[in-house]
């Protein structure tokens, strides 16, 4: 054939005058405006969990002996809510009346950078988060006569009544988290946004190989 699908649509689509190149540019468009506001709705859901979050831990510290712990971890959690609002609101910034290609990419160079300066922020986040989780495990081992007095009695060198080498070995976990918070990060983020950064990855290699 002459002219297959294929050429009809790519015809159609690259050219301004061609009756199916509205429809297809309004039809990508959509799809653009489509995923986009999916991310900010699933952005805003999840800042609303991590905001409960954060309140929660305030009472569940406090209950387990270790408020100062819940209100560090609290202030942490709000710490990262806060950055993260900021830098939706920089979304706003987006030309929505654009091409969708531009608009894609666009958004896919604003999500790269909040991307890559999370990880900066989630490097120190991991480990904080795990040696402030700490606290209620300390403080249940000093308050347990039994297990306290067991501890004091074992011989080993210690450091606020814990033996140093599991403050060493907490340390030693912290640095990993440190280490491999970029990874841990991506794959945190991949698992709450995986499907969307593939329909968007597959949406702008579809009007690249249509550009073509």
């Amino acid at each position: 054939m002459e002219k297959s699908i294929e050429n009809v649509w790519k015809a159609g689509f690259l050219k301004k005058d061609a009756l199916i190149a509205p429809k297809i540019n309004n039809l990508y468009h959509q799809k653009s405006i489509h995923i986009i506001d999916k991310f900010k709705r699933m952005m805003k859901v999840n800042m609303y969990l991590i905001l409960i979050f954060a309140f929660l831990q305030l009472g569940v510290y406090a209950a387990l002996g270790t408020p100062i712990a819940g209100a560090f971890i609290f202030f942490l959690l709000i710490r990262v809510c806060w950055i993260s609002m900021k830098r939706a609101n920089t979304l706003k910034k987006i030309d929505a009346n654009v091409s969708s290609y531009d608009y894609l990419k666009l958004f896919n160079s604003w999500l790269k950078m909040a991307i890559s300066n999370n990880i900066k922020l989630m490097r120190f986040f991991y480990p904080l988060i795990f040696l402030a989780a700490l606290m209620p495990i300390v403080h249940a081992l000093k308050a347990e006569e039994m297990t306290n007095e067991a501890i004091l009695n074992s011989g080993f060198h210690l450091i606020y009544g814990i033996p140093t080498f599991m403050w060493i070995i907490a340390l030693v976990i912290a640095v990993l988290m440190y280490v491999f918070g970029g990874r841990i990060y991506q794959w945190d983020l991949n698992w709450v946004y995986g499907r969307v950064f593939k329909k968007l990855d597959e949406l702008i290699a579809d009007i690249e190989e249509l550009n073509k």
